[in-house]
């Protein structure tokens, strides 16, 4: 009948070897558990004592260190510039990382220029990717006849202002550029 000693300093048993076995398949007692040998009544390692080491389970060697390589093993993957999406942690099933991004931010002279002269139509709207709001001012404008064109200029005007400050991104959220 063996005696385990916990962390704690307490003696549990004796215990029968069954007993000892169920207790290293829960974890409860590892390679560098105290035990008190039932045959000399010495205390020794569990991983000391063949009857005992058998059942413990086998530790996993530890990971290398990171590679100062950016490729080399262990690394981390860089941040993708593009959505910001961190390949250092692996998906789970079920992370939506949002849409992927091609192509380079929008200009902000190019954004100015469409407000300024086809503002009404909403057209600045579509180049910046937001393709709701830019509907939007294009059904105002041509379901009136033209007479929403004013509030749509006014619109498109409050628009110049806001791509000017930068305060107005692209349909990604990417700042203008």
């Amino acid at each position: 009948m063996y005696s385990v000693i916990g962390p704690d300093g307490k003696v549990y048993g004796p215990v029968d070897g069954a007993t000892l076995k169920s207790w290293c398949q829960e974890g409860r007692i590892n390679s560098e558990s105290n035990i008190v040998d039932p045959i000399d009544g010495q205390e020794k390692r569990a991983g000391a004592i063949p009857e005992i080491a058998q059942y413990l389970p086998v530790a996993q060697p530890p990971m290398p260190p990171a590679s100062p390589s950016p490729l080399g093993y262990g690394a981390a993957y860089p941040q993708n510039p593009v959505n910001n999406y961190n390949f250092s942690q692996p998906p789970t099933p079920y992370s939506y990382q949002g849409p992927v991004v091609y192509g380079p931010p929008k200009s902000k002279v190019v954004g100015m220029l469409l407000a300024f002269f086809l503002g009404a139509l909403g057209i600045h709207r579509f180049y910046l990717g937001h393709n709701g709001t830019g509907l939007a001012m294009l059904l105002i404008t041509v379901c009136t006849c033209g007479y929403g064109a004013v509030i749509t200029g006014i619109w498109a005007l409050v628009d110049m202002v806001l791509i000017g400050t930068g305060t107005l991104n692209d349909g990604y959220n990417r700042p203008l550029i």
